[in-house]
This record gives C-alpha cells, structure tokens and sequence, in this order.
C-alpha cells in the first residue's frame, strides 16, 4: 500500500536523496524542489530555508522520543534515544554535522528544538508558568554543551555509545536541573 506523502516529507525524502550523493551545504533549493516535482516557492511555503528543512527531519523523531519521558523513560532514556537517531542514519546526520555549519545551520536549529521542548516539558510537569533565569540559563548551556558533545561523539566515532555517552550526560547536568530533570 502507498503511503500519502505530506508536502514536507516529500522534501525531506528528496533532500535524504540528494544528500547520499552530495554535501548538503552543496545542496540549492532549485535542486531539492526539482528532485520532487515541487516548486521553490512551495519549499519556502513550509520551510525559511535548507537547515530549517534538515532540523525539521530530526525533530520530528526528538518530539516523539518524548512520548513517555517521565512516564516510564527517564531523562537518560531521552538522551539516549536522541543519540540513537543519528546513529540509524549515520551518513545522513555526518553529512548534516559536517556540512551545515554557522548560526542558521542544523545544529543550532536542532538543538534550540530541544531546548524548547525541554523547556515546555518542565514547565507543565512543574507547573510553572516560567523558568527562572537559572534554570533558562542551566538547560541553554547543559543542552548546547550535550549538542558539541554528540557533534564530536558523531564525527569522531567515539568508541563509546548511546547508553554510555547518555549516562555522562546525567553525570553532568548542572545541580539546579536535576530536580526538575532527574526526580520524576
């Protein structure tokens, strides 16, 4: 049975494609529409641009990773899975990490998804209606810190995984997250 493809997955199926045979920093828009039978202007009625595209296919999958954090998986459990993704798709993820660098680039774009979704998370399992700026200030440099982290854990191919590279990563958490992280 054909499965019915969203405009968005049809993007980001054509950018998995051309991204097996080229640098996604290569990669144009024109070519990406092409590939599907879409049109530029159609690309920029879901997407601001190429790396909003690429973080958008990862963020997909961290979204769901969250379904049962605090409800059977731990904060550990989260991480881990994180790490899992990009190792089911190891050469597409390499080629994002090493190819789509600066501000706008799938790193910062991917990684300030988590923090948002980090931050609604505590909030409403908390209730707290905001974040004090040490507890904003502790999850930005904790989960940027986790990002550099799985960068390098990624390119470097670290003999070290997932569940491992996870368990460092609540070893480290800076003391005020933990009881909003860690106690649940």
């Amino acid at each position: 049975m054909v499965v019915p493809q969203t405009t968005k997955e049809l993007l980001a199926e054509s950018l998995r494609e051309l991204a097996k045979f080229k640098s996604v920093d290569k990669i144009t828009i024109r070519e990406l529409t092409k590939n599907c039978g879409l049109t530029s202007p159609t690309f920029y009625n879901h997407f601001r641009d190429k790396y909003d595209l690429m973080a958008w296919i990862y963020n997909r999958r961290v979204e769901a990773s969250l379904e049962n954090f605090g409800r059977g998986d731990s904060f550990e459990d989260v991480i881990c899975k994180w790490m899992e993704i990009v190792l089911e798709d190891e050469e597409f993820y390499n080629n994002l990490l090493k190819n789509a660098v600066g501000q706008n680039s799938f790193r910062y774009a991917a990684n300030d998804h988590a923090i948002k979704l980090l931050e609604d998370w505590i909030k409403i399992r908390h209730n707290l209606n905001e974040l004090t700026p040490e507890i904003y200030f502790c999850l930005r440099f904790y989960m940027r810190a986790i990002s550099e982290l799985v960068n390098d854990w990624a390119l470097d191919k670290w003999e070290c995984s997932p569940r491992e590279m996870a368990k460092f990563f609540v070893e480290a958490m800076p003391a005020p997250l933990k009881p909003l992280l860690l106690q649940i």
